[in-house]
């Protein structure tokens, strides 16, 4: 059952696609209806992601919000206002961190990264947009935390499985809907994150955040790190790292106070 949110969720963007893509072809004709969903891949991708939200919203709702409240668990957890700061660096120290992983490896395999930015390139993501900023900043973090930290978390849960057993598998499936190695691998480590913080808090929202700061850190800030980056890479990498590092710890010792407060109130 923890598989099937995943497999529903790529079925859906899947057919969706196929089907706008049929539409714009009937529409404006074979080639320029093809090029013309080309172009917009972007809003095809926030459509789908409407759809996708829709399905498993209304999965949540009835096969794990409403059992909670039948059960008077509630879905607020220890998350609260509180948490915020911790979750907020935990995303920043990520982002950091995770770009210097992607450093080593275009070191390593600079085919498999100058692949993997082609990708991002052609489908649109890596250029800012109203629809890109949409998908990835909100579409993506509501729905992909609704999938795998909701459902399939939800349901690894249920089967009695151990905490880091819950976590690493979720986590995994996070990582291969991606469906391409560079982004499903750093997908992986994000899930392992935003699985710790849904385990921890016992709330989505605390996911949710951590999640839509660590894309927005991206769709919002690449243009500014690709200037610094192009001044001096060697120093801007290294102020990666450390950046990284202290944020990544500070967002852990903010968030270990936050849940020992609450644990004691």
């Amino acid at each position: 059952m923890s598989i099937l949110p995943v497999a529903v969720m790529l079925l859906i963007q899947f057919v969706g696609s196929v089907v706008l893509m049929v539409w714009y072809m009937l529409c404006y004709g074979v080639a320029d209806g093809a090029q013309m969903a080309l172009d917009n891949l972007m809003g095809i991708m926030v459509v789908t992601q409407v759809m996708t939200l829709f399905v498993t919203g209304l999965w949540y709702y009835f096969g794990v919000f409403r059992q909670r409240a039948g059960r008077k668990e509630g879905e607020r957890g220890l998350f609260s206002g509180s948490s915020l700061a911790g979750i907020f660096c935990l995303a920043i120290g990520a982002q950091c961190l995770i770009g210097i992983m992607l450093l080593l490896w275009s070191m390593v395999s600079p085919g498999q990264i100058e692949a993997y930015e082609q990708l991002m390139e052609d489908s649109g993501i890596g250029e800012l947009t109203v629809f890109s900023a949409i998908a990835t900043v909100i579409m993506a973090p509501v729905g992909e935390e609704l999938v795998c930290r909701g459902l399939s978390l939800e349901y690894l849960k249920r089967a009695g499985a151990r905490f880091w057993v819950i976590n690493v598998v979720q986590a995994a499936l996070f990582g291969a809907m991606h469906l391409n190695l560079v982004q499903g691998v750093y997908a992986f480590l994000v899930g392992l994150v935003c699985g710790y913080l849904m385990l921890k808090y016992r709330n989505l929202l605390a996911s949710i955040f951590f999640h839509a700061v660590f894309n927005a850190y991206s769709t919002f800030g690449t243009p500014i790190i690709e200037k610094l980056e192009a001044v001096n890479s060697t120093v801007y990498y290294i102020g990666c790292l450390i950046v990284g590092g202290v944020f990544f710890s500070l967002g852990l010792l903010l968030m270990k106070k936050d849940l020992g407060r609450k644990a004691l109130s």
